[in-house]
């Protein structure tokens, strides 16, 4: 029993090595992404990145690349008559012959309808709407995204700040959870339907969240998405209590501007760091949330 103590102790408290990346920045797959609202051209933003010692992002799957359109937008690189945003992906070496700025394997492609236009347009960007990407003169004055390596170093905290959840999951350290869905982007369920899914396929529950932060982390999902998504809050007493399904404390209430409003038992879901009462019925997407010790 001993030894089987000493063990615990020593996985929760060993020193760990995990990555930092610079404040403001998004971290994923053990890679950190700036988002810089300035606009400019496309040699410029890479030797912004080089700064960081980075380069312009690449983008490898179709998952990151509809994070970045969603954080793009929450990080004010979309104003004015601004539409898209510098990626690294360039034709300047070999017109008509794209790559990576960071030469990593062009596995990748989501171009808009028509792209890549003719050869003097040279360099891409993303779109914020659609997540497509656009061919354009690399002169013009574009926001940009970089993509930063992750900083080593060592602590002793309990929990790392950085842990590779699942692919198409984010972990969120505070809490030491995963976020995401093995399905991810293919489940419209109603409220009992995303739990049971969250429950039998993933191992968790539909999210919870406990602080602003917590609110704020996993709203980019609803950005991805373009609309609201369940968690795991509800009433069956007409509105009068709420609970959550893993049973922790309603202890944050982030209620939008007028919310609760139905008086009937209801369900929550989340858009924009806050929440909202909906019928238990209507279908929404689903992502659920774990703890990163779960094996799944």
């Amino acid at each position: 029993m001993r030894s089987i103590q000493v063990i615990f102790f020593f996985f929760h408290f060993i020193t760990l090595i995990f990555g930092l990346c610079p404040n403001e920045s998004i971290e994923w797959q053990n890679a950190c992404y700036s988002f810089h609202s300035e606009s400019t051209s496309f040699t410029n933003a890479e030797i912004a990145c080089n700064n960081f010692s980075g380069h312009l992002t690449s983008i490898h799957n179709g998952f990151v690349n509809s994070l970045l359109a969603g954080q793009a937008a929450n990080h004010h690189l979309n104003k004015s008559t601004v539409v898209d945003f510098w990626i690294g992906l360039n034709s300047l070496m070999i017109p008509g012959n794209w790559s990576w700025m960071d030469n990593s394997t062009y596995d990748f492609k989501n171009w808009a309808s028509s792209e890549p236009k003719n050869l003097s347009m040279s360099c891409a960007a993303e779109i914020f709407q659609s997540g497509d990407w656009s061919s354009d003169d690399c002169l013009k004055l574009k926001p940009y995204v970089c993509e930063i390596p992750q900083i080593l170093t060592t602590t002793t905290e309990k929990y790392p700040r950085y842990m590779n959840c699942s692919p198409g999951w984010i972990y969120f350290e505070k809490t030491h959870s995963c976020f995401g869905d093995i399905g991810i982007g293919r489940h419209m369920l109603n409220w009992t339907e995303g739990e049971e899914w969250c429950i039998k396929s993933n191992g968790g529950h539909l999210p919870t969240f406990h602080s602003y932060e917590e609110a704020k982390f996993i709203s980019f999902f609803a950005d991805v998405y373009g609309q609201d998504f369940w968690v795991g809050l509800y009433s069956l007493d007409n509105e009068v209590s709420w609970k959550w399904s893993d049973d922790s404390s309603f202890n944050y209430r982030p209620w939008a501007n007028g919310y609760p409003k139905r008086n009937i038992s209801s369900c929550v879901a989340l858009w924009d760091k806050q929440i909202r009462d909906y019928d238990c019925q209507t279908r929404f997407n689903t992502i659920c949330k774990r703890s990163a010790d779960a094996t799944f």
